[in-house]
């Protein structure tokens, strides 16, 4: 029996160790924005009703609307047919009151579950006299549902917005109705373009943006601002999914998820994968240009507890050959990822982090040597799984956390802003890793010397010099990160360009008698006049105030990794 963790429970430090280990070629395609996401109803099943309740709810509305002659009524013909669809035996059927709200009905549980196993049938049952889709617009209710202006995003629509503003993820496909992605991505943008959503074909050749969004399903926002556009373009009935890629309405859509699934290699997320449409375009594009297994990374990987009947019909279609032979199981195992959205994205997220940390190490100008190189991504590593150790399971807390946390750190470091509760998200680097080698930019920035600082400052926590946390409470005189040796905390700001430290001092985050400041400079440090004529310029041994010292200063003095941290320590007062 396996013992590894369910896929809704694990921890980010179990699914990063996923990452690390059997998925390592998995999360180096998504750092070098690689991967389509595909998303599925489960990314925003915490925020909106399931198919369970959506079953319960449609079951309710034709049951309140049975006439006092049931046999001659429309609606009580259409509950006979989903009641067909549930296969209810003569005596479950006999068990139902019609004058009972459907929750108090005996077998309610079993529809449940029956029903929402074959929710396209379901919704695709028509009332006579009444519009096609009156199960999906009225019967869900899907524009005062999912168009709900006061529901908020969850974890997994936040790390999504990361992931893109990191540039790691430049298509999404996605059968949600709601809109939460774009709410994630206009509050860590700060704009309302961050995305090129695209409902309708015609959407297709709108600008371009950071990413495109295809909601192949349609979108419950547009269709409750747009009812005659867009009311068209939700599609949840079997009549809708069949006729999907033929439709002459979605032709183009479909005719472009075939391309992304031709050439990008595929993550799903919340994903049941039982819809007719998808595997159909799964197929089409595997019938054109198949992703070869085993090959240079994973072209499917599902986040889900199990593979099921769904994802291995998927599977199929797009191995074929190779499914039917020998290497089905290693095929299975291969795409099968055992974490949900809510631990996957917030993990993929610190890993792609990480890796462009270490990354941007090896860009700076000075050089590293293999045993440094080598202890730097040790450094990153532990500073990582720290990070990742903070999260207690709510996810949502700690992904917000981790966004704001990082924004406030690239902020202070390039312009010493200081301040508390700015919402914009400020990628590490806004280009894939794969990208980050051309970026002439990060040879300048003290971005390549801001990680070693980083990688310094954990080996130290490491080797048991100091511990290293994150400032707690939300204040504008935090620093970037807090180190504690002995009965002492000291507040690290770390500093990327010498115009950082003089904001620092304007705006009052850092005084001149802070004796519990310390100020890292990622490159060499230029001599501030201080606010009191009385102070000489600088830190002298008797001098209070901020300890200032450069990490380029410390990296040019050559040496071993203990030679760096013995300087760091020493210029530090640690």
């Amino acid at each position: 029996m396996s013992t590894a963790p369910k896929a809704a429970t694990i921890s980010l430090t179990e699914t990063l160790a996923l990452l690390d280990r059997d998925f390592a070629a998995f999360a180096n395609g998504v750092a070098d924005a690689r991967y389509a996401f595909w998303l599925g109803s489960g990314i925003s099943f915490s925020r909106f009703p399931g198919l369970k309740q959506i079953v319960v709810k449609a079951l309710e509305f034709l049951r309140t609307r049975v006439g006092s002659v049931p046999d001659t009524c429309p609606f009580h013909a259409g509950l006979v047919r989903a009641f067909g669809i549930a296969n209810l035996s003569a005596g479950e059927r006999a068990s139902i009151d019609l004058s009972a709200p459907v929750e108090d009905w005996p077998v309610v549980d079993l529809l449940r579950d029956r029903l929402s196993g074959q929710y396209a049938a379901f919704l695709n049952i028509d009332i006579d006299g009444e519009p096609l889709d009156l199960m999906v617009w009225e019967a869900v209710d899907v524009a005062a549902t999912y168009a709900d202006s006061t529901v908020l995003p969850d974890a997994e629509h936040y790390a999504i917005a990361a992931l893109v503003r990191e540039g790691l993820v430049t298509e999404l496909p996605s059968a949600n109705w709601d809109g939460l992605i774009e709410k994630a991505m206009g509050e860590l943008t700060g704009e309302p373009n961050g995305l090129k959503v695209c409902v309708r074909s015609e959407d297709l050749q709108a600008p371009d943006q950071k990413a495109t969004l295809i909601k192949f399903h349609g979108c419950a926002i547009r269709a409750s601002e747009d009812e005659a556009t867009y009311r068209p373009y939700l599609v949840g009935a079997q009549r809708q999914i069949d006729g999907w890629e033929t439709n002459p309405r979605t032709q183009g859509l479909a005719q472009y998820l075939i391309s992304v699934a031709i050439t990008k290699p595929t993550l799903m997320l919340g994903f049941s994968a039982q819809d007719a449409n998808i595997r159909k375009v799964f197929g089409l594009a595997a019938a054109t240009q198949n992703w070869a297994w085993p090959g240079e990374l994973p072209a499917y990987v599902m986040a889900e507890d199990s593979i099921g009947e769904a994802q291995t019909a998927l599977l199929g279609n797009v191995y074929r050959d190779q499914f039917a032979g020998d290497d089905r199981a290693a095929i299975k195992s291969s795409a099968h990822l055992q974490a949900f959205a809510k631990p996957l994205l917030p993990a993929l997220l610190l890993w792609a982090l990480a890796a462009k940390l270490r990354r941007l190490a090896r860009l700076g100008s000075f050089g590293l040597s293999e045993e440094m190189a080598t202890w730097v991504d040790d450094g990153i590593q532990s500073f990582r799984n720290r990070i990742a150790a903070t999260d207690d399971g709510d996810h949502l807390g700690f992904v917000l956390s981790l966004v704001s946390g990082l924004s406030r750190s690239k902020r202070i470091f390039l312009s010493g802003k200081s301040e508390i509760g700015a919402t914009r998200y400020e990628p590490l680097t806004p280009i894939p890793l794969n990208q980050m080698n051309q970026d002439l930019e990060s040879e300048t920035n003290g971005l390549p010397e801001g990680a070693l600082i980083i990688a310094a400052l954990a080996q130290g926590a490491e080797a048991g010099n100091w511990s290293l946390e994150s400032p707690q409470a939300p204040d504008t005189t935090n620093g970037t990160v807090e180190v504690t040796k002995g009965t002492r905390t000291d507040r690290v700001f770390v500093l990327g360009r010498p115009e950082a430290e003089l904001a620092l001092f304007d705006s009052e985050a850092v005084l001149e008698e802070d004796e519990d400041v310390i100020l890292i400079h990622a490159g060499p440090i230029h001599e501030r006049l201080p606010r009191s004529p009385s102070r000489a310029p600088g830190r002298t041994a008797r001098s209070p105030g901020p300890r200032r010292l450069s990490m380029a200063s410390l990296i040019a003095m050559g040496g071993t990794p203990g030679e760096l941290m013995d300087r760091l320590k020493l210029e530090a007062s640690l």
